[in-house]
Order: structure tokens, then C-alpha cells, then sequence
């Protein structure tokens, strides 16, 4: 998926239509969508830096999902609308917490004895 299908959604979360970003200079808003897409992917993630919108990334659904309210949240953030951010703040931290608590190995961790070496 592209990086633009993230920036899309959080943007309308925002309350930017579709119709102010595609008519306007949007090279600031880009600029600043790109950085708070790249910091959420890393902080979900650690997905390397992307150049452009137009990149594609192959993250899992559970993540692409997160990265729209946390762009939402780092967007809200930047254009000054405190309201907004903490409301998208409490969401992304929630799909966070699920995306980074899931343990994808279990470890026996239980001291070995002398009986069952």
C-alpha cells in the first residue's frame, strides 16, 4: 500500500477534505505528513525512513491501521488543535499498546535443575 492511502485517511479524520489538499498548495502539508507517517512507522515497527508519499509499504493491517491515528495525532499536533491530538493520542496509543504487547515467540523461561537437565 502507499504511504498517501495513510495520509488520506488521517487527513479526513482531521477534517481536511479531500478537495482543500488536492486544490491548495499542499507541499507543507505533505511535507508534514510524510514526517508523522515515517515517525509512526518507525515507532510501530521500525520501518525505515520513506522518501515520499508514493512509497509503498508492506506493513500488516493491525499496523496501517494504528498509523493513520497516529498521524492523525502528529498532524492535529502540528496545526495546533490540542483537542483533536488528545483524542487521537488515546486511540493510537491503544492500537499501539496491541500492536507491541502481541508476542510472536514463547520462551521457556523456568530455571532448569539437576533433575531435568
Amino acid at each position: 500500500m502507499k504511504l498517501n492511502s495513510i495520509f488520506e485517511r488521517a487527513a479526513r479524520l482531521c477534517g481536511m477534505a479531500e478537495s482543500y489538499y488536492k486544490n491548495n498548495d499542499s507541499s507543507e502539508l505533505s511535507a508534514r505528513a510524510l514526517t508523522a507517517i515515517n515517525t509512526t512507522l518507525f515507532d510501530l515497527c521500525e520501518e525505515p525512513e520513506h522518501e515520499s508519499l508514493l512509497d509503498e509499504s508492506s506493513v500488516s493491517a493491525p499496523v496501517f491501521d494504528a498509523a493513520i491515528y497516529g498521524t492523525a495525532m502528529y498532524l492535529s499536533l502540528a496545526f495546533g488543535d490540542t483537542d483533536k491530538a488528545s483524542f487521537f493520542s488515546k486511540i493510537y496509543s491503544d492500537k499501539r499498546t496491541n500492536i507491541k504487547s502481541s508476542s510472536a515467540k514463547i520462551k521457556d523461561l523456568l530455571p532448569k535443575t539437576e533433575a531435568n537437565i
